[in-house]
């Protein structure tokens, strides 16, 4: 029996018809571009974490250079004379390690004090140990205290550090760095979890030094 022709083309029509209308095989597009999209979004954080802390660094190096460039201007014009109303404590030691005789005292604080800008702690422990020892009545000599607290601060030693930078609060009682003697007591109280010391150390800073720059930035610090 021959079927009609248009039978046959109505078949190829119905067909066609139905192969179209059927939808295409699925492809996880969309969840392979949310996918994508999370990685790019977890890659920008890191970066931006990255370059957070580089501006950082950046910034206390920038800090430490021009505080370098304050005390060498300061030593360059300031006669070296006995501290006024200083009486030392420190009692005289050897030195940390082995100092030549040599060097005034300008040149023995700047050579700490260019070991501790550049990050040589140890070095410049030493340096400023040195120069305490031998220069104990110069006028620079609560400055080299202070950063010799700050560099076992900066090395995360902070008991050590809170008793060197409590020894420019006693031995230099008008010393122009007690508020940021104070303020680095308390962040390393923090640091060390005693928060009842923290706020003793910001109270004493806020009643003393009101107007300083220390208070200012103490009012940043989160105390549990």
């Amino acid at each position: 029996m021959t079927i009609p022709v248009y039978r046959i083309l109505t078949a190829v029509m119905v067909i066609v018809l139905l192969g179209a209308c059927t939808p295409p095989p699925t492809t996880p597009v969309s969840s392979n571009l949310t996918l994508e999209m999370r990685r790019l979004h977890s890659s920008l954080n890191s970066q931006q974490q990255t370059v957070q802390k580089l501006s950082h660094q950046v910034a206390e190096l920038e800090t430490r250079l021009q505080q370098q460039s304050m005390e060498i201007e300061q030593l360059r014009q300031t006669p070296q004379t006995t501290q006024a109303g200083y009486l030392p404590t420190r009692a005289a030691q050897p030195a940390t390690t082995p100092a030549p005789g040599e060097g005034s005292p300008t040149e023995v604080y700047l050579q700490a004090f260019g070991d501790y800008a550049s990050g040589r702690y140890q070095a410049a422990v030493h340096g400023f140990e040195n120069f305490l020892q031998r220069f104990p009545n110069n006028s620079y000599a609560s400055n080299a205290q202070f950063w010799l607290g700050d560099c076992y601060f900066n090395q995360q030693q902070y008991p050590v550090a809170i008793q060197e930078f409590e020894r420019v609060l006693n031995d230099y009682p008008s010393a122009p760095k007690n508020p940021d003697a104070l303020l680095k007591i308390a962040i390393a109280q923090l640091q060390l979890g005693a928060t009842d010391e923290a706020r003793q150390a910001i109270d004493s800073l806020n009643q003393r030094y009101p107007k300083s720059t220390a208070t200012q930035k103490a009012q940043e610090l989160a105390i549990p």
